[in-house]
């Protein structure tokens, strides 16, 4: 029976351990679902399987740039890109052989403006965003995603600077090429194949008015600024302390 134990405990910990992929020194969660930069959701766990609850999109009344970086596939994140190829509705064709020198790329996508996007989730226009994020803990803002898109999309984006985040049709993001303020393209996320992503949570403090705000946004297990929190509740708690 110890065995037995011992063999499941292996087995947990062999796919648990599966899930994330290293990219430019990071560890990030690997998906088969589309998820969106930008966008605002949780993950589920289960003991075999992670997956991404979407719970909405904020109003992105202004634009927000991101960062892009092309990055060399290898075996493993060829593996994890392969198995969301086939599950997304978008299929993007890479011709990945492991002996050859120059390798496929794929994108990182990073939010490269974090005060725009704290500024654009404590907008009015935001409200509602807001009070989900305040009211569940275990909610974040996804940050980073790892993004595989067919030969022309890929150097569209890869080749420029100008590249904003912005919403595209009815609740729903997309990326922006601009050349000075003229929208040269826009590339729609469904474009391409989304196999990793990273989070970012938000911390809270009370401002001027007696009011919590989001005042910053730190990845995985990193700590708030100094007087902030990730739980709303316990800023919540030291707002009427020191209020009373």
């Amino acid at each position: 029976m110890k065995k037995y134990y011992v063999l499941v405990g292996f087995i947990i910990i062999f796919f648990t351990s599966c899930k994330t992929i290293s990219v430019q020194n990071k560890q990030y969660q690997s998906t088969k679902q589309s998820v969106d930069l930008g966008s605002i959701g949780s993950d589920e766990n289960f003991v075999l399987e992670q997956t991404y609850n979407h719970s909405g999109i904020p109003n992105y009344i202004s634009p927000i740039k991101v960062k892009i970086t092309p990055i060399s596939f290898n075996k493993s994140s060829y593996k994890i890109f392969s198995d969301a190829n086939k599950m997304q509705p978008k299929e993007v064709k890479i011709n990945y052989i492991d002996s050859l020198q120059n390798k496929p790329k794929f994108l990182n996508i990073e939010i490269a403006d974090e005060i725009g996007l704290i500024n654009i989730l404590n907008d009015a226009s935001n409200k509602d965003v807001k009070n989900y994020l305040l009211n569940q803990n275990q909610s974040h803002v996804v940050t980073n995603i790892s993004i595989a898109f067919n030969q022309n999309d890929l150097e569209a984006l890869a080749n420029v600077t100008e590249v904003y985040l912005e919403n595209e049709g009815v609740k729903s993001l997309a990326l922006k090429i601009y050349n000075n303020t003229k929208v040269l393209r826009t590339i729609n996320f469904n474009e391409g194949v989304v196999f990793g992503y990273r989070t970012s949570s938000c911390c809270w403090k009370e401002n001027s008015k007696y009011q919590l705000e989001i005042i910053d946004l730190v990845e995985g297990d990193n700590s708030c600024p100094d007087e902030s929190y990730k739980s709303a509740k316990r800023a919540k708690k030291e707002v009427n302390y020191y209020k009373f």
